[in-house]
């Protein structure tokens, strides 16, 4: 499901934060235990057929092989999965050095479910200028995933604390976005309406979820292609 939603009071705090990503090696670097990314480009020396980058964590690996097979013979899809958040400047330096190097028609880009230690504030700081890293090389048609809500692995019924920051991020994404007229695929509304899609741990999707979370985002990388 596509959605342009603007929260107007969100924005007022993303243009002020514009300024601060002019040199976006700037930041404060809070590393996980386990640090990991994954670049998987398809159709590397092919012009027939659009390429597609999906970007995002382990959701992203989850759902990649249904949307790679959805897009058969349409696009040729491919990936850039990582633990590092936005705020985190070193996230800026892996997405670039992927962009400058590979041409894509489409982007389908999500982030948030990483990067604890970042407040919703310094995470929305960096939005304006990860939109003008994914929009520098070669001008790509770009959807926006919102982030997937977080549940109490003791209690699926039920969101945890973190869950209040994915909240906030996803207004700030949802803000900037209604400014741009980008689309926004609305997957935290899916996982909100379905505890029943979570493994144990309250993040991570079983098939079902996977599947459904899949589709939402192969039908908005669809919809882009045509335009």
């Amino acid at each position: 499901m596509l959605k342009n939603i603007c929260v107007s009071a969100a924005l007022c705090l993303i243009t002020l934060g514009s300024c601060h990503t002019a040199k976006m090696t700037e930041g404060k670097i809070i590393n996980e235990d386990i640090e990991w990314s994954h670049t998987w480009i398809t159709g590397t020396n092919k012009t027939d057929l659009p390429h597609v980058l999906i970007i995002g964590d382990s959701h992203v690996e989850g759902y990649y092989p249904s949307v790679e097979k959805a897009l058969d013979g349409i696009a040729y899809p491919c990936k850039f999965t990582t633990s590092k958040s936005m705020g985190d400047p070193i996230l800026l330096e892996q997405l670039e050095e992927v962009l400058k190097h590979y041409h894509f028609d489409v982007i389908s880009f999500n982030n948030g479910l990483h990067g604890r230690g970042y407040t919703a504030e310094e995470y929305a700081a960096v939005i304006p200028g990860v939109y003008k890293l994914l929009s520098k090389y070669g001008n790509p048609k770009i959807q926006w995933v919102n982030t997937t809500a977080e549940r109490d692995h003791l209690n699926l019924q039920i969101t945890d604390a973190f869950n209040a920051n994915v909240v906030k991020r996803n207004q700030y994404v949802e803000a900037f976005a209604g400014k741009k007229n980008i689309p926004v695929i609305d997957n935290y509304s899916l996982s909100i309406a379905h505890p029943e899609f979570y493994r144990s741990d309250g993040v991570h999707f079983i098939p079902e979820g996977i599947a459904a979370e899949s589709n939402n985002v192969t039908q908005g990388i669809l919809m882009l292609l045509k335009k």
